[in-house]
């Protein structure tokens, strides 16, 4: 067994476990569509469920970060996977919009949370201290090949079987498959408590202390920018293609090819920030993602379906790789020992940018018709993230933090 808790074989793991979970979350885009046509309810009200998936995991995220300091990985992981396999089943019986905000964006948040980003960012930090911005993309690369094997799947369900068969479905490989391999296989790192690069001859980061430090408030910042701006494009991606006249077959096929180039980014970005800088990456990280945007706003109709594809590999590339240069960034300054609640208390900033970027992009649909407000807005929020980025490296900035260690010294 000690052969097996390598830290590739980890890294493999993670890739699988949260592969399928991110992938799921990025697929609600074509349950979406699904529950328009069965109930129909409004956009957003109907889109703001994914809306309270985001706020629930902003909530939750911190306790999660507590949790990992002191139960570790496994046992949270394993927890996410069982609620995420009864909110399924539960969602698959709804017959009413509280039911689907209930199971869904409730019971289903809690395990998205508890199985995700942040249990698998302090996993893979507790095996990894060189290369770890490569050792992250590779894991965040299972959320691409999520997107790509899931959301046709998914619609071929729901073609064949229904929406709520579909659930079971994934419910019970959930039950099934992930949960074992998580409770066998997960273990804690051996670098539990290496402290970050901005830290080695320091004391430990603690909550507390990095809620006070200008870098975290800036990632923070930059998060909200990055998830609200991603997060408006994901939820109505297959609508906004299916009322200009494709088929949700193809939309759901198309937007599943871009599990394959969001696999390739963020492999390629994590190799790129780690032999260059993560600000670097960061910058050529959301041009890249602008230009998919900018095409997906010129698809107006079914006569130039080159632009979905430009989309595709461009937006695919960008998307998820950013988190992957959160991941590496925050864990570079703040990994040790309290890491687990520092994250935690981060990545509040996704769902609080999720939440009202999901909302938002169907509120001015309902209110204009169209998603150009929507899209044009997703792109100014993204290269406004990439100002925060860089103003985490600013001069001023590493000066504050200085002095917040000398103010604080005592409280370690």
């Amino acid at each position: 067994m000690r052969s097996l808790h390598r830290p590739w074989f980890i890294a493999a793991l993670a890739f699988l476990i949260l592969g399928f979970g991110r992938g799921l979350t990025s697929s609600f885009g074509v349950f979406y569509v699904a529950l328009l046509d069965s109930f129909g309810w409004s956009r957003a009200v109907t889109a703001g469920v994914f809306s309270a998936v985001q706020i629930v995991d902003a909530i939750v995220s911190p306790v999660v970060g507590h949790l990992l300091d002191r139960f570790g990985p496994k046992k949270v992981a394993a927890t996410g996977c069982a609620l995420l396999a009864a909110g399924l089943f539960l969602s698959s019986r709804i017959t009413s919009l509280w039911e689907f905000y209930l199971y869904f964006g409730l019971v289903c948040a809690l395990g998205f949370s508890f199985v995700g980003m942040v249990p698998h960012v302090v996993l893979i930090s507790q095996w990894f201290t060189t290369k770890r911005a490569s050792a992250l993309g590779a894991v965040y690369a299972g959320t691409g090949v999520g997107i790509l094997l899931l959301a046709p799947s998914i619609e071929w369900l729901i073609s064949n079987t229904g929406w709520q068969h579909a659930l079971e479905i994934l419910s019970l490989i959930i039950a099934v498959v992930l949960l074992p391999i998580v409770w066998l296989f997960y273990a804690t790192g051996p670098h539990m408590h290496h402290r970050g690069e901005e830290n080695v001859a320091g004391n430990d980061w603690t909550a507390k202390l990095a809620l006070k430090s200008m870098q975290f408030w800036l990632i923070f910042l930059a998060r909200v920018f990055a998830a609200g701006g991603t997060t408006v494009i994901v939820t109505h991606q297959v609508a906004h293609v299916v009322d200009i006249g494709y088929s949700r077959l193809y939309a759901a096929t198309i937007f599943g090819f871009m599990g394959m180039t969001s696999t390739a980014g963020r492999a390629v970005f994590g190799y790129i920030a780690d032999r260059t800088s993560k600000q670097t990456a960061y910058t050529m990280n959301i041009l890249t993602t602008v230009v998919g945007v900018a095409a997906l706003v010129l698809a107006s109709d079914p006569s130039k379906p080159w632009l979905l594809y430009v989309y595709v590999i461009c937006f695919g590339i960008g998307f998820g790789s950013r988190a992957v240069i959160f991941s590496a960034l925050s864990a570079d300054i703040f990994s040790g020992k309290g890491f687990g609640a520092i994250f935690g208390f981060s990545v509040v900033s996704v769902g609080i940018g999720g939440a009202w970027g999901s909302w938002l992009g169907g509120f001015f649909y309902d209110v204009s018709g169209s998603y150009l407000v929507s899209f044009t807005l997703s792109t100014v929020v993204l290269l406004l993230s990439d100002v925060c980025i860089w103003l985490v490296t600013a001069p001023w900035v590493a000066r504050y933090d200085q002095r917040l260690w000398a103010k604080d010294v005592s409280s370690f």
